[in-house]
C-alpha cells in the first residue's frame, strides 16, 4: 500500500481518560421513546385532530405546544415538558394525600401503564390518601362490547372481560367508571377515564400522547387539571422511567418539608405552602 493511501496515525491521549456522564433521566425518556418525536400519529394526522377540537385551531396549538413541545412542524414530546408535568402531579398527588383526601386511580391500557398507576396509587396511599378500590362493577357495554366490568387491581380500575384485562377506547369506559367512584377529591387516569374526569370538573392528572391531543389540550386550560404527556403503547419498563420521576419529585417535596418543619413550621404540603382542607363530600382542595 501507498504510504498516501494509509490510513492517518491516530495519536492516543495521554494522561487519564474522562467518561462520559451519566444519560439524564431526560434523555433516558427520550431513548425509550417516552417522550421525542413522534412516529405516530404524524403530522398531517396531528393537524386534523387538532383542527376538530374546536374553531380556536391557534390556541390549540398554542395549548398543545405549551403541554408537550410539538408544533405543526414538528409531532414530539419534549422530555422536560414531561418532567414538569410531572413534578406538579406530584405536588396535586402529595397534596391531596396529606390531607386525606379520596383519590381515584385507573388505567385504559392496563398492559403499558398498570404498573405505574399501580405504584403511584401505592405512593398516595403512604401519603394518608384513600385510594379508592371498589368490587368488580358490572356487566357494562364498553367498546360496543359486552359483557364487560370494571376491575380494581392494587388500586387501579381496568377494564376486563372477566379472563384478560382490556383496553378502553371510547367514552362509555370513563362514563361507567366516573359513576361507580363518585366525585374523588383528586382522579389519576389516562385515557377515556381521564376525559370523563375533567368534563365532570375533576380535580385530574391525565396521562396522554399526541394520539389524544384534546385530553393534553384541556387539560393545559383547565386551572384544575395537569397532563402528563407520555407516547402511548410502550412496554411497561419504559414507563417505569416516569416512576422513577415521580419517585424522585415526591422525595424532593419530602425533603422541603422536612426542612420547614425543623424551622418550627408546618410542614409544606401544597404548592404555597398550605394544608389543603378536603370536605367530606370530597371537593377539590386548593393545591
Amino acid at each position: 500500500m501507498k504510504a498516501r493511501n494509509r490510513p492517518p496515525k491516530l495519536q492516543s491521549q495521554p494522561g487519564p481518560q474522562r467518561p462520559a456522564p451519566p444519560p439524564t433521566l431526560e434523555e433516558r425518556l427520550e431513548s425509550a421513546r417516552v417522550a421525542g418525536p413522534a412516529s405516530t400519529p404524524g403530522r398531517t394526522e396531528l393537524r386534523h385532530l387538532v383542527e376538530r377540537l374546536g374553531a380556536d385551531a391557534d390556541g390549540c396549538w398554542a395549548a398543545l405546544e405549551r403541554a408537550t413541545g410539538t408544533t405543526r412542524h414538528s409531532p414530539r414530546i419534549d422530555p422536560a415538558c414531561t418532567m414538569r408535568a410531572v413534578d406538579d402531579a406530584a405536588a396535586r398527588i402529595d397534596a391531596v394525600a396529606r390531607a386525606g383526601g379520596r383519590v381515584a386511580f385507573a388505567t385504559a391500557h392496563p398492559a403499558a401503564m398498570l404498573g405505574l398507576h399501580a405504584g403511584l396509587a401505592r405512593a398516595a396511599r403512604e401519603r394518608g390518601a384513600q385510594v379508592v378500590e371498589e368490587d368488580d362493577a358490572g356487566p357494562f357495554r364498553i367498546d360496543g362490547r359486552m359483557p364487560r366490568w370494571l376491575r380494581w387491581i392494587d388500586g387501579v380500575a381496568c377494564v376486563t372481560d372477566g379472563d384478560s384485562l382490556l383496553a378502553a377506547q371510547r367514552p362509555d369506559a370513563g362514563t361507567e367508571w366516573c359513576f361507580v367512584v363518585g366525585r374523588p377529591a383528586l382522579v389519576v387516569a389516562d385515557g377515556p377515564f381521564a376525559e370523563c374526569a375533567l368534563e365532570q370538573g375533576i380535580e385530574t392528572v391525565a396521562f396522554g400522547g399526541l394520539d389524544r391531543p384534546a385530553l393534553l389540550v384541556a387539560a393545559t386550560q383547565e386551572r384544575n387539571a395537569c397532563g402528563v404527556p407520555v407516547h402511548p403503547g410502550r412496554p411497561a419498563r419504559a414507563y417505569a422511567l416516569v416512576a422513577e420521576a415521580f419517585a424522585a419529585a415526591f422525595r424532593a417535596r419530602s425533603v422541603r418539608a422536612v426542612a420547614v418543619a425543623g424551622d418550627g413550621e408546618r410542614p409544606a404540603v401544597s404548592g404555597d405552602g398550605e394544608r389543603p382542607a378536603v370536605s367530606g363530600d370530597g371537593e377539590r382542595p386548593a393545591v
